[in-house]
């Protein structure tokens, strides 16, 4: 069941992998860009053949390598973009914070909400 995400101004459904963000193991990364202000993520799950975007819009880091990333920073898409082609192993959620595992890599996003963000700190959409 899709669910309903007040956004103010927007009618906008929730997907069943923001309920429930395990569901995105086995979804691999095939694309990282930048849609208005929110740096994002679109998740590809060939079992399902369903694609999904990740938004983020609070301070994430991607490690190894790129840590305390805000929505605006220059190197916010080539981060993202390394974890282009992973697949996601597995998936924590703490609070409001959202950690994705691909192999030996992962992506975390604070839970909290930082100077820049106007939604949640994530939340996903549809390409």
């Amino acid at each position: 069941m899709i669910q309903m995400r007040e956004l103010p101004g927007h009618d906008v459904r929730m997907q069943p992998e923001e309920d429930d963000p395990a569901l995105l193991v086995g979804a691999h990364v095939v694309e990282a860009g930048r849609r208005q202000a929110w740096p994002f993520l679109n998740l590809y799950n060939p079992d399902t053949e369903r694609e999904v975007r990740l938004y983020i819009d609070t301070t994430f880091s991607v490690h190894p390598g790129w840590s305390a990333l805000q929505q605006d920073d220059d190197p916010v898409l080539n981060a993202l973009d390394s974890l282009n082609g992973l697949m996601v192993t597995a998936v924590e959620r703490t609070d409001h914070a959202l950690r994705l595992v691909l192999g030996n890599e992962y992506l975390q996003i604070d839970g909290d909400d930082n100077r820049l963000t106007t939604h949640s700190p994530w939340w996903i959409g549809v390409p």
